[in-house]
This record gives structure tokens, sequence and C-alpha cells, in this order.
């Protein structure tokens, strides 16, 4: 910084430079090589000089504005850089990888001279137009160095890179995305080859998560729908999420779920007109029907209601109680729960005399094994109907309180309740479905919901069933505050619950100290420490020795937390 800010005056000697920082000719060279590998400055007769371009244009009006040192000097550079994709403490650490004591002491430095400012719980750069355009510039710099030079960058992030080179180009790294298509039953011919690094095995997950990460115009958008459709069934669709989410593309997965379902008849602003989508799909053997609306939900409930012999009782809910309520206009399935395996039996009788036919065990994918309804059944044309006795969705028990709450709809014998729309909530922010993300953005855009009740719910279920959904509800949380732009009220609950039972299973696990723990969870060391003597206070946690070191344990009442015998 200090060469820099010598050079921004007038060009200068290495010998120069040494003797007015009091260094040794060989390190000032040092340093002047790298400055020039980073494309500050260049030799020009003999003398260093800062190189005409944007970089440096705007460096020098930094240099006016701020301490140049503080702004770009140790960690500085590589915090910025991170703070201008993401304001969160956690995320920054991911990375940069610093450590949280370096990352809130930098911030400090960065706050002193004003180029960085706090807004609630983050921490944002300062409204500084130029400061900014230095960090897009320097950014895309770094990634242009990560590839080779007739590889197009595609992204930079996250410790990985995604680029784009001719066909029968082979360059470091594994192939993925199109490149992979064929081998997902998808031939799709592309005058390019598309790689990550660093070189590993590509599940069908990334190869899918990758694909959407390089489209680039609507027919390639279109063309990650139809692998979806194609491959969905096999896919680990919580992993997909996870994935899209760490990538930024968490937004555009939820709409491509919407898009394959028929929501997005003129395919919005990524993906082509359906129409022309149903075409190419039956190309590859994939035939499209829309999702039953309201009027062949209502006509289906209504038989079901005129064929049963003695009235029964059942509780809805799913996206066909959204449905009812106006919240939604379409939707593949009827999710029922009946209290008992004699209506079960009923109500399959009366299906299977309508047409319907129970799925068969080779039918039956991976993530209805995971939801595990008692039986699913199908008919041509029909809304499926998946219907549960135990469980809700194999993760929630159907409570009094929720019985009590729910609102009763009468079709002929059957006395159809649809749970209250807090426990709707609660129960897709949990099961990991496809369209549950956007059904939970339904609810909360146009619905208000009792939150203290949606957080009394879930912390029942979870003693009850003594099981934790606390990480996955978070996650769907977090997603959900950033696409719609809101704040929810029970966001931090939820997030310190996730602190407390993550140090627990952690120190359950072996974990002894902070350092240990931080191995295991992703959260701020702060919060980790914060929660650690929230635990002790409590009589979770045993901690032996003194405040600067010490060991930790669960004791039996935390055991209890982790539902441990």
């Amino acid at each position: 910084m200090k060469i820099l800010k010598l050079l921004m005056d007038r060009p200068m000697k290495i010998k120069e430079l040494a003797s007015e920082l009091e260094l040794s000719y060989s390190r000032a060279a040092a340093i002047v090589r790298e400055l020039i590998k980073e494309k500050y400055c260049e030799r020009q007769r003999g003398k260093v000089v800062l190189t005409a371009s944007l970089k440096t244009g705007l460096l020098r009006y930094l240099a006016h504005q701020y301490n140049i040192s503080s702004l770009l000097g140790g960690a500085s550079e590589n915090l910025l850089l991170a703070l201008s994709e993401s304001p969160d403490i956690k995320e920054i650490q991911k990375r940069t990888g610093l450590a949280q004591s370096t990352i809130h002491k930098t911030i400090r430095k960065l706050m002193a001279i004003g180029a960085v400012r706090k807004v609630g719980e983050h921490y944002i750069l300062a409204e500084d137009e130029r400061l900014r355009e230095f960090l897009r510039v320097v950014e895309f710099e770094r990634r242009l160095s990560a590839v080779e030079t007739d590889a197009t960058l595609l992204y930079s992030g996250n410790g990985v890179v995604l680029k784009r080179v001719s066909a029968g180009r082979k360059v470091k790294g594994s192939k993925t995305a199109f490149s992979l298509f064929p081998m997902y039953g998808i031939e799709y011919f592309s005058p390019y080859e598309y790689y990550f690094e660093p070189e590993k095995k590509i599940s069908m997950e990334e190869c899918f998560v990758h694909a959407l990460m390089v489209a680039e115009n609507k027919s390639e958008c279109t063309m990650c729908a139809i692998f979806y459709l194609r491959n969905r069934d096999k896919m680990d669709l919580a992993k997909v999420k996870k994935l899209a989410n760490r990538y930024g593309i968490i937004s555009l997965f939820l709409d491509l779920q919407n898009y394959v379902k028929g929501l997005l008849p003129n395919g919005g602003e990524k993906f082509l007109p359906w129409d022309e989508f149903k075409e190419k799909a039956s190309i590859y053997g994939i035939q499209l029907t829309l999702p039953p609306g309201y009027e062949k939900i209502i006509t289906l409930l209504y038989k079901i209601g005129e064929n049963l012999d003695e009235p029964i009782r059942a509780y809805l809910f799913g996206g066909a109680n959204l449905l009812i309520r106006g919240l939604k206009n379409a939707t593949k399935d009827l999710d029922i729960f009946v209290e008992d395996e004699n209506t079960l039996y009923r109500l399959r009788d009366v299906l299977v005399g309508m047409g319907f036919k129970p799925m068969a065990d080779y039918e039956i994918t991976s993530e209805d094994r995971r939801l595990n309804p008692s039986m699913i059944l199908t008919a041509p044309g029909l809304p499926r109907v998946d219907i549960f006795t135990r469980t809700a969705c194999g993760a929630l028990v159907l409570m009094d309180d929720m019985k009590e709450s729910s609102e009763r709809r009468v079709f002929g014998k059957l006395e159809l309740h649809l749970l209250s729309l807090e426990d709707v909530f609660l129960l897709k922010s949990i099961t990991e479905r496809e369209g549950d993300l956007e059904d939970m953005g339904s609810i909360v855009r146009r619905a208000g919901l009792d939150w203290n009740l949606v957080l009394k719910r879930f912390l029942e279920e979870e003693a009850l069933v003594r099981r934790h959904f606390c990480f996955i509800i978070l996650d769907n949380l977090e997603i959900l505050q950033r696409r719609e732009g809101i704040t929810i009220p029970i966001h931090k609950h939820i997030l310190r619950h996730c602190i407390d039972v993550g140090i627990l299973q952690s120190v359950s696990k072996g974990a002894k100290t902070i350092r240990d723990i931080r191995k295991e969870l992703e959260f701020p060391e702060f919060a980790i420490r914060n929660r650690v003597a929230r635990l002790v206070k409590k009589g979770m946690l045993s901690k032996q020795g003194d405040k600067r070191r010490f060991i930790l344990s669960v004791t039996s009442a935390g055991k209890k937390v982790l539902f441990e015998e």
C-alpha cells in the first residue's frame, strides 16, 4: 500500500522505493513484482509506474477518501470483497476462511474509516459507488486469473469455479452441467464443454444445479426444467435446494418448480412459453399435464362424500388446503390425515370404487418413502391422494390443539377439517417437498400468521416426536426472508434453538472446547460462546476449568433436550 501511494505521485526506480521505505532492494523488488502481477503497475524505462487502468484510477480516488492501508491492507480487501456479496458474518467466514476474531477486528477498523457501517444485525459497505466499483474490478480480475486463457469463467465463489470451453477442449476440473446431460437421459448437443473445479465426482444433483447456474438463455433454462422432470424422482431434492441456496440461485430453482407445474404459462423472464416447453419435453418422452385446479379438487371431494356409506372425519393439509382457501391455483395431490386404520381402509375402498388404484411399491419414489404415507392412490386425470395415519408426512403428530383449531368443511358424508394456516406453514417448513417453499411464501404474503403459535407448535412437536427439525426450519425461514424481502419474527428464536441443539450435539459426540464445537458448526464464534454460557447457566452443560481454559460436557438435563434416554 505504501509503495502504491508513492507511485501515485511519480514514477520511481526500485532503488528509490527501497530507500524511501527503508526496505532492502530485494524486498522492494519482490513487492513490485507482486504489484505488476496484480496489474497495479508496470516497468517503463527502468522505473515503476502505475498502470493506466480503471482499477488504478479508482484506487487514486480511494486513496484521497480513506486511509488506504486500513482500507486494503491485511485482511481488509478480502473482507470487503466478501461483504460486497453478503452481509452475513457466517457467510463471510465461509467465503474468506478468516477467524471470527479477525473478521470483527477488521470490521471495526473499516468502520473507523467509514468504509463499512452496521445496519441492524448486519454489516454493509458504505454508500460509495467508486469503492463498490473498485471491488467489482478486483473480484473480476481474481476470477479471470483462476481459469485457463481460452476458458470462459462462469462462476467463482465458495471455493469452486465453473467454466466453459469449446467442445473437445480439455481443461482442469471435472465435466458438469450440460456436458453430463446424456448420462441422465437427456441427449443435448452443445458447442461447449462445462467444467467444475476442484476436480471431483459430480453427483446428479450437482450436475443439475451447475446447469441452472450457467444457463444463459430461455432455451438452456428450459432444458434444465426437462432434466429436472426426467430425474426428479431420483434426485435428493433437499440436497438440490441446499446447493441452489449456497450458489445463490434458490429463487431460480423455485421458479423452475413452478414452471414445470404450469404455474408460469408464459415462462416468465427465464423460460420458454409453456406450450414450447411441452413440445420439447415430448421429444424426451415426457408428457406434461397441468395440475388439477379448484373445480376438479372440489368435485372429487364431493364424489368421495357421495360414495361413502357412513360419515368419516379426515384432516386436510398441504397444497389442497391452500387451494380451497384461495391461496393457491392448483395442486397435484390431496394430503389427507385420518385417525385410525378403519377410516383409512373405508376411504381406500371408496377411492378404488371410483377408479383409483393403490400405487405399486416399485412406483413409489424415495421422496414418497421419506414422507411415509400409509397409502398412495392414483387415477388418470385426477389428483393423487396421499393418506396418512400415524404422522403427517413422516414428521408431525396431529395434536388435539391442531384438531380443535382446524376449520370444518362438509362434502356429503366426508367431514373434512382444514388444518390452520399456522399448522400448514409449520408442516411445509420441515417436510422439504417440491413446492413447499413457494407455498410458505404464499401463506406469508397473503395471510396473517400467529407466529407465537407457530413457534409453540414447533417446540411441542419436537418434544412429542423426539426429533429435531430446527435446522431444516432455519434454512427455509432464511431462504424465505431473502426471497420475500421480509423479516420473520420467530427467526431469532429458531436460530438460538439451533445453536443450542448444535452445541449439545457436538459436545455429546466428544467436543470439549469452543474450538472443537466450531469445527462442527458454521455459526459465528461469538454466538456459540454466548449460547454455551446460557447452556451452562441453565444446567444443560457442565464446565470444568477457568475462564480461558475449560472442558465441556453434557448434563442429564442437556441429554433430555437431545431426546437421549
